[in-house]
């Protein structure tokens, strides 16, 4: 294939990419506006409810939803380590903050883009920042779900009778997460198994098929992805250094709604962090757009059944989802802007 047709296929793609995003956009506005004047009188209750938040508690949040972009920094930096070209604590937090930016931008189709590309910036290879954001995705994906799963067993023990109801909705969401995180797990560390896996879906899928041709690249993925993996389960001190950073990260954020709820509601902040914990694992299983809706949907149900106040259960989503998305898409937008190339590969 000459330059110039790999030119316009990657311009077509660049084009459709937009549309689709485009799209997407004003899906998820024509739903919001919809949704807004349909409970107008719900919603701006709402939005006196996060008005009267005190500020103590908004710079709170706001300190914990930056903090998980340390941590974020921190395991990019830790996991550039082994190559040549190591990214620093800044920089990291900078390919963080620019990954939010695109995240939200794109609503997370462009996420892992940014990401590679930030890496190519500094000069890292295609191929080793592929590993290593692959690498980066399943160890917090795997921390979703154990998260997830401990705190349904913590909740299931000591937690609200109110919940109960919803228990084998829960219970799916652990048993789908456990099959994920597994599944992820086996792809990381066994070369047997998924070249395996990928024997029987060059056999299922025919060479006619569109897809057909996508599993090379799917081979190639996971190939970086094994190589990058087997640094990190080999390198002990990198290994728990992830693992526990993964948990702090996550446990930032799930901690907001905790800072919100626990002195007016009488709400124990451990009890919220661990019912957010099953809020996201349940949201990282139910299929949208960069998780539009579905964390919104679960963190509705499982808080609203235990706080009466409805309006108090809007305004904290609202929160929530500004400091965790809005913010960080603040902030991403500079390195996003003033990114320049380092060492061209």
């Amino acid at each position: 294939m000459g330059k110039t047709q790999e030119n316009k296929l990657a311009k077509t793609a660049r084009k459709k990419g937009i549309y689709k995003n485009i799209f997407k956009w004003m899906l998820i506005i024509g739903l919001l506006t919809f949704a807004f004047f349909k409970n107008q009188e719900f919603m701006l209750s709402a939005i006196g409810e996060v008005k009267k938040t005190a500020l103590p508690k908004l710079l709170l949040c706001m300190l914990f939803a930056n903090l998980y972009f340390v941590a974020e920094g921190s395991i990019i930096s830790s996991m550039t380590a082994s190559g040549e070209k190591k990214l620093t604590l800044f920089q990291g937090m900078s390919c963080a903050y620019m990954c939010a930016f695109y995240r939200l931008a794109t609503l997370g189709s462009g996420n892992g883009i940014a990401q590679l590309y930030y890496y190519n910036t500094k000069g890292i290879t295609v191929s080793r920042g592929t590993g290593m954001a692959l690498s980066q995705y399943t160890f917090q994906k795997i921390t979703i779900g154990i998260m997830g799963v401990l705190s349904f067993f913590i909740l299931l023990a000591f937690g609200e009778a109110k919940l109960l109801k919803y228990i084998w909705f829960m219970f799916a969401g652990v048993l789908v997460i456990s099959f994920i995180c597994i599944f992820l797990f086996v792809i990381t560390v066994s070369k047997k198994i998924s070249d395996l896996l990928m024997k029987l879906a060059r056999k299922i899928i025919k060479e006619k098929n569109r897809l057909y041709k996508k599993l090379g690249e799917v081979q190639h993925a996971i190939d970086n992805l094994q190589e990058q993996g087997r640094i990190v389960w080999k390198d002990k001190k990198l290994f728990i250094r992830v693992v526990l950073l993964n948990i702090i990260k996550f446990a930032c954020w799930y901690v907001i709604p905790g800072v919100l709820f626990s002195e007016t509601y009488s709400l124990n902040i451990f009890f919220c962090l661990a019912l957010m914990a099953v809020c996201n694992m349940l949201g990282c299983v139910m299929v949208a757009p960069s998780g539009v809706g579905t964390l919104d949907f679960v963190f509705a149900l499982f808080f609203g059944s235990i706080i009466s106040q409805a309006k108090a259960v809007a305004a904290a989503i609202i929160i929530y989802r500004f400091f965790t998305w809005v913010v960080p898409f603040i902030i991403g937008l500079i390195p996003a802007a003033f990114l320049k190339r380092e060492n061209p590969v």
